[in-house]
């Protein structure tokens, strides 16, 4: 049986979250073959993201995020 070989699209943007309960987090996010970060809130079936750190090798830990308890998200470039 022949391996599946999956294309994996690396796209990261530095983002900020902000969440319905005030808090909120920074980090980047794979959005992937996205155009844009609004694509894949709108158009993601996923009902999580992940923010990872900010820094590569940073002491800082993974996010994974609801999508129902994001207030806005935006891009920090």
């Amino acid at each position: 049986m022949a391996a599946q070989v999956i294309d994996y699209v690396k796209n990261y943007k530095n983002i900020a979250v902000k969440m319905s309960d005030g808090s909120e987090v920074k980090g980047r996010i794979n959005i992937m073959s996205f155009a844009r970060l609004s694509d894949l809130m709108k158009h993601s079936t996923d009902k999580f993201i992940t923010v990872l750190p900010e820094e590569e090798g940073g002491t800082r830990k993974v996010m994974i995020v609801n999508k129902d308890f994001i207030v806005w998200a935006q891009t920090e470039d």
